[in-house]
C-alpha cells in the first residue's frame, strides 16, 4: 500500500473503530450475564484476535512499566464501563465515559502541575454541567451507581492514553495485557454465571463483541492511528457516543429522555470544541523550539 493511500485510509479505519464501539452497549444489554463476566467473556476473544493481529503484522510484544500502567488502565476501563451499562442506560455510560479529554488535563494539572488556561476550565464547566444533568436525570430511576462507574471508566480510559503516550509504550503489548488481565478479574463471575440462562441471540451478541466490538476493533485503532492526527481521531471516534444509545434506543426499546439529549448533548459538543482547540493551539506551541 502506498504512502498517500495509507494516510487517506488512516480516518476510515478510525471512523470503523467508533462504529465497531458503538454496538457494545446493545451488546451488554442483550446478555442475560453482568457486565463482569460479560467482559471476562468477551476479552478471552478480543485478546486471542489481537494477538493474532501482531503474530501476521509480525508486531514485536514487548513489556515495561508504562505498558503494564496502560493495561492495567484499560482492565479497570473494561470492567468498569461494561458494569456501568448494566446499572444505568447505555446512553450515559457512554457519553459520561466520553469525557475522557478532561479528565487528561485534569490529571496533566494534578501529576505535571500544568496550569490551565481559560479554555480548559471552560471546557471543564461545561462538561462537569452536562454531567450533573444526565445523573439528575437517572436519580428517580436509581442509575447514580451505574453513572459513577461510567464517570471512573472515563478517568481510567484517560489513563491508557496517557500511559501510551510515553516513548516506550506499544499500544498493541499492552492491549493484549490489558484484555487478558480483564480476563482475570472477571472470572469467578464468569464462572458462577447461568450458560443455561443464554439464548443463540445473547451468543451471538457476545461474540461479536469479543472478535469485532472489541478484537477487530483495537486492531483497526492502532493501525489508523498511525496516519491520522489526534482532532481527525477524536472526530471520527465522536460516532461512538451518538449512535450507541440509538442502536439501543432502536433495537432494545431502551427509551432516549429529553433530559439525557440534553446532558449529553452538552458533554458532547463541549469535548468536540475543546478538541478542536487544542488542535489549533497546542499544535504550534508544541512545534516551536
Amino acid at each position: 500500500m502506498s504512502e498517500t493511500k495509507k494516510r487517506n485510509m488512516g480516518p476510515v479505519y478510525v471512523m470503523i473503530t467508533g462504529l465497531l464501539f458503538s454496538i457494545g452497549g446493545l451488546c451488554i444489554k442483550t446478555i442475560p450475564w453482568n457486565g463482569m463476566a460479560i467482559n471476562s467473556f468477551r476479552c478471552i476473544l478480543s485478546g486471542t484476535v489481537i494477538w493474532l493481529a501482531t503474530r501476521v503484522l509480525h508486531h514485536p510484544l514487548r513489556f515495561n512499566k508504562h505498558i503494564l500502567l496502560s493495561a492495567l488502565a484499560l482492565a479497570a476501563t473494561n470492567c468498569l464501563y461494561s458494569s456501568a451499562v448494566k446499572l444505568t442506560t447505555a446512553g450515559a455510560a457512554i457519553v459520561i465515559q466520553f469525557t475522557v479529554p478532561v479528565w487528561t488535563m485534569l490529571f496533566g494539572l494534578i501529576l505535571y502541575h500544568k496550569k490551565p488556561q481559560r479554555a480548559d476550565i471552560l471546557a471543564c464547566i461545561c462538561v462537569f454541567a452536562g454531567i450533573a444533568i444526565c445523573f439528575y436525570e437517572g436519580l428517580a430511576e436509581g442509575r447514580t451507581a451505574g453513572n459513577v462507574l461510567a464517570l471512573l471508566s472515563g478517568m481510567t480510559y484517560s489513563s491508557v492514553f496517557m500511559s501510551n503516550s510515553a516513548e516506550d509504550a506499544d499500544p498493541f503489548s499492552s492491549s493484549i495485557l490489558g484484555h487478558y488481565i480483564s480476563v482475570l478479574i472477571g472470572l469467578p463471575w464468569l464462572l458462577r454465571s447461568d450458560f443455561s440462562a443464554m439464548t443463540p441471540k445473547a451468543w451471538i451478541a457476545l461474540f461479536v463483541m469479543g472478535i469485532f466490538q472489541m478484537g477487530f476493533a483495537y486492531i483497526f485503532l492502532s493501525v489508523g492511528l498511525e496516519t491520522t492526527p489526534p482532532v481527525t481521531a477524536c472526530l471520527m471516534t465522536g460516532v461512538e457516543p451518538v449512535l450507541n444509545p440509538i442502536w439501543v434506543a432502536l433495537f432494545y426499546g431502551e427509551p432516549i429522555t429529553l433530559l439525557f439529549a440534553i446532558g449529553g448533548g452538552i458533554v458532547l459538543a463541549s469535548v468536540i470544541v475543546y478538541q478542536l482547540w487544542l488542535s489549533k493551539h497546542q499544535a504550534p506551541a508544541e512545534a516551536s523550539p
